[in-house]
């Protein structure tokens, strides 16, 4: 199969109207390659291009390592069997200047806050939430833009209704490029901006413990003598791995995520390649708070390029009453504070109290939908932002009457003295 084409040279008009080429991309070339084997041979040229852009890139994550996305692809794929993943490879003459990774994406209306009877709309995400970029493009938000422009019209000739950017943090050339897009580009982000709490450890990481006060820190040291019966293991190894999710599936069936998100940790194939992957490449580090043989807790993290990624989090609400999640928190600072300390610890989305609690600087970042203008497409995001101002409105009032923290609380602990 050969590679869809976009040759910049050939869409000047488009380019003009769009205003695509601000700073001069002519000499700029995209190819789209499906991501089948055949094409991804270990020798062939687009293969070698990708992994010279990841090994280049010194914010590439590891998820965007093409041995990891080309074991993946086929197992995310499961769920939208006639949508291929594509590369989107850009090269200047022969060199390589930057890789997007497009997967299927299915979502229900219902997660993008719609009202009514949910829909499924299908669609491609960036797989690494960004593009691999050289070092010479990394902070040109024209050329970011250029990108996502022409990823967008790759959706739109597609079945990809839709491009879902995920987690971009607000201080990204990605997100600033953002607003620069052509009106022919529509943008809706079902999250809006939210808080995301960081740790930035200090160069002694013992003094990150300075920031909290004496009173504070005494707390800390008698929940873990309280709770010194739980045991934290260290999870780093491919021998661990299969044993390590099938102890926080177990937990996963019995914490207040899944009872309101769904079964968050579904011991998969796609789990178990990940995490392997992870391991393999000395990146995994997950922990699980052990009481004797049962396990209480889990934290599912990696660790590469010095940042620690908080990916998933559960406790056992049996094990409510003893703090089993800040007590595992302060066992798993203690060691990345002790073994391999990480330069910073991303606790991922959210605001919750414990991420402020803890952590030493807050940003933000959000989730976008990308898609092409269109009668039927501007019809669907009036409807969704509708919803979403319906839903943003009513959440406003319920916190200011301080009903929406009680139920949150009532839905997360309603276990609480179970066991």
């Amino acid at each position: 199969m050969q590679p869809d084409l976009i040759d910049k040279q050939q869409k000047a008009s488009k380019a003009s109207e769009a205003d695509l080429n601000p700073t001069g991309f002519e000499s700029l070339q995209i190819r789209i390659y499906p991501l089948t084997p055949d094409q991804f041979t270990a020798v062939s040229e687009h293969y070698q291009n990708w992994k010279e852009l990841f090994q280049n890139d010194p914010h590439s994550d590891l998820e965007q390592h093409p041995d990891h996305v080309l074991r993946i692809a086929p197992l995310l794929q499961r769920s939208q069997p006639s949508i291929n993943g594509h590369l989107i490879l850009c090269r200047q003459g022969n060199k390589p200047v930057a890789a997007g990774i497009l997967l299927p994406k299915s979502i229900s209306t219902k997660v993008l806050r719609g009202f009514g009877p949910a829909r499924q709309i299908h669609g491609y995400f960036l797989y690494g939430k960004r593009f691999l970029i050289a070092e010479d493009y990394q902070h040109d938000h024209a050329f970011q833009k250029f990108l996502l422009e022409a990823t967008l019209s790759f959706c739109g000739q597609t079945a990809g209704r839709y491009l879902l950017l995920e987690d971009i943090l607000i201080d990204e050339p990605l997100n600033q490029s953002l607003f620069q897009l052509s009106p022919h580009c529509l943008s809706y982000s079902h999250t809006g901006f939210q808080s995301r709490c960081l740790i930035q450890f200090p160069e002694n990481p013992e003094d990150y413990w300075n920031q909290f006060r004496s009173k504070s820190r005494r707390k800390h040291r008698k929940l873990i003598r309280d709770n010194s019966n739980l045991k934290l293991v260290r999870i780093t190894r491919p021998d661990q791995v299969a044993d390590f999710l099938d102890a926080a599936h177990r937990i996963s069936r019995n914490t207040w995520q899944t009872q309101r998100l769904g079964l968050r940790v579904k011991n998969s194939d796609k789990e178990l390649e990940e995490l392997m992957f992870f391991a393999l490449n000395d990146s995994l580090r997950s922990y699980l708070l052990m009481d004797q043989d049962q396990p209480v807790a889990f934290k599912i993290g990696s660790q590469h390029r010095g940042i620690y990624h908080d990916l998933e989090f559960g406790f056992d609400l049996d094990y409510a009453r003893v703090s089993p999640g800040e007590t595992l928190l302060l066992l798993i600072l203690e060691d990345l504070i002790s073994f391999d300390t990480p330069r910073t610890f991303d606790f991922g989305t959210g605001d919750a109290e414990y991420k402020q609690r803890y952590c030493s600087e807050t940003t933000r970042s959000r989730s976008v939908l990308l898609i092409p203008a269109s009668l039927r497409n501007k019809s669907l995001l009036n409807y969704l932002k509708l919803s979403c101002w319906i839903d943003r409105v009513s959440r406003n009032a319920l916190k200011t009457s301080g009903i929406y923290t009680a139920v949150r609380q009532l839905v997360r602990y309603r276990k609480l003295g179970s066991r």
